[in-house]
């Protein structure tokens, strides 16, 4: 069967895998960005072709960070060395096959959404919650995407004398509703920032007040955000994936509660919150259905 190669660039390496036109993903393989350079991506991303088996009908990048897509340039805030650069010229150029490139968000959650919800639903926003915050919006069963990539939520303002962001804004949702943001709320209650949101979930499950309250406050932030979403357009589910949404268990309570609390009453009821079904595969299964046509 036809198989597209799904390329997920993080800030610190790539996720990979051969996908087909059903979403099944295999050879997954991850290699590390050791050198910070270009020219060091391009040879992690030679390593990854020259390990397959068979040849890929293309190859699909999903990118961390804002995508023109009629200009082919990046930019992408935390991962410096791909800004500016021309990744799908270079790529078509060196492997000589179609290349197609969106924000690493917008992919997962057309991922998410081809080979989960598609059946049962018509609009959903999809949420990242990680190193950043990111999003994608399917608007009438269909990614909503323009000459640049769009929905680029985790830079909305919840406070313009707030937290810098790396985009040069103050107050972005990225520095609140990501892992630095869960750090910075832990520091606030215990004073301390030294830590990870696994050990985080480690001490809440142990019923440790300062995780407990950490995530409590974690998941009102992430109401609001969600609320606010649903105000723009009324999603019928809003899903969230990355890896904060594996620790949701000890915030997804307090984020309902407060959600339902904070939405706009004509829209009450009319919203579903939902993790994630895909997981990390959501941006590989993502390039796959845009590739195809899904």
């Amino acid at each position: 069967m036809d198989k597209v190669l799904s390329l997920d660039i993080g800030g610190s390496s790539i996720k990979s895998g051969l996908v087909d036109i059903n979403g099944i993903i295999t050879n997954e393989k991850k290699v590390i960005l050791n050198e910070e350079t270009y020219n060091g991506f391009i040879d992690a991303v030679k390593s990854i072709v020259e390990s397959l088996d068979e040849k890929p009908l293309g190859i699909t990048a999903a990118l961390p960070g804002g995508y023109d897509i009629e200009k082919d340039e990046i930019f992408a805030p935390n991962l410096t060395i791909l800004n500016g650069r021309h990744i799908k010229h270079d790529l078509e150029d060196i492997f000589k096959i179609k290349v197609m490139a969106e924000n690493d968000a917008n992919l997962a959650a057309y991922g998410e959404y081809v080979f989960g919800d598609k059946k049962s639903v018509k609009n959903m926003v999809f949420c990242t919650l990680g190193s950043g915050f990111g999003g994608g919006l399917i608007l009438n069963g269909r990614l909503l995407q323009s000459n640049i990539t769009l929905f680029e939520v985790g830079h909305l303002s919840i406070d313009f004398n707030g937290r810098q962001c790396g985009c040069g804004r103050r107050g972005c949702l990225d520095e609140y509703c990501s892992t630095s943001g869960l750090k910075e709320i832990y520091k606030k209650i215990s004073g301390s920032d030294d830590i990870t949101p696994y050990q985080l979930g480690s001490m809440a499950e142990t019923g440790d007040d300062n995780a407990v309250k950490t995530f409590k406050e974690y998941g009102k932030i992430l109401a609001g955000a969600f609320a606010n979403l649903s105000a723009l357009f009324c999603p019928e589910k809003i899903k969230f994936g990355g890896g904060l949404s594996e620790l949701s268990k000890y915030y997804i309570n307090d984020l309902q509660e407060e959600f339902d609390n904070i939405i706009f009453p004509a829209y009450k009821g009319r919203v579903k919150i939902e993790t994630a079904t895909l997981k990390n595969q959501a941006g590989m299964a993502g390039g796959a259905a845009l590739f195809f046509n899904l």
